[in-house]
C-alpha cells in the first residue's frame, strides 16, 4: 500500500535526523516531513474511492436482486392469468407465485446482507488504514511543532528587565 511506504519515509527522516542533546528529540527538515505528508495525502482519495465503489456494487447488487424479483414476480403473475380457466390450475399457479416471490425475496435478502457484509469489511479495512496513516501523521506533525516552538524558544532573546521609569 502506497500510504505506508510514505509512512515508512516519514519514520526514515525521523530515525535518521539529527539528535537534539540532552534529550529524546530530533531535528528534522520541515519542508521533508511536509513532502511526505502531501505525499500520503494525494494517495488517501484512492482509498476513499475504493470505499465509494464498494457501497455502489452493493447498490447495484440491491437494485439487480429487486429487478431479478420483479420479473419473477411479473412472469408468475404471467402464468397465473393464463391459467386462469380451470379453478385447480389457478390454486396451483397461486401457490407457485407466492413460492417464486418467496424465493426471489429471499435471493434479494441473500444479496443485500452479502453486498453489505462485504461492503462492511472493505470499509472496516480502509477504515483501519486510515487511521493508522492519521496516527502517524499527527504524530509527525506533533513532533514537528514541538520541535519548532522548542527551536523558537531558543533562538529568543531573553526578557531584559525593564528600567526604572
Amino acid at each position: 500500500m502506497e500510504i505506508l511506504k510514505y509512512v515508512d519515509q516519514l519514520e526514515e527522516i525521523v530515525d535518521t535526523a539529527a539528535k537534539v542533546p540532552f534529550s529524546n528529540k530530533v531535528m528534522v527538515n520541515v519542508d521533508e516531513i511536509f513532502e511526505v505528508i502531501d505525499l500520503i495525502r494525494e494517495n488517501l482519495p484512492q482509498e476513499l474511492k475504493d470505499a465509494q465503489y464498494a457501497l455502489l456494487e452493493k447498490d447495484r447488487m440491491i437494485a439487480e436482486a429487486q429487478a431479478k424479483a420483479e420479473r419473477e414476480l411479473d412472469n408468475a403473475r404471467k402464468e397465473a392469468r393464463a391459467l386462469v380457466a380451470d379453478h385447480e390450475i389457478v390454486r396451483h399457479a397461486e401457490i407457485e407465485a407466492d413460492a417464486v416471490m418467496e424465493r426471489a425475496n429471499q435471493v434479494a435478502l441473500e444479496v443485500r446482507e452479502g453486498a453489505r457484509s462485504y461492503a462492511n469489511d472493505v470499509l472496516y479495512q480502509i477504515e483501519n488504514s486510515l487511521d493508522k496513516a492519521l496516527y502517524t501523521v499527527k504524530k509527525s506533525r506533533d513532533e514537528i511543532r514541538l520541535n519548532t516552538n522548542k527551536k523558537a524558544s531558543a533562538n529568543a532573546p531573553a526578557a531584559r528587565p525593564k528600567e526604572n521609569e
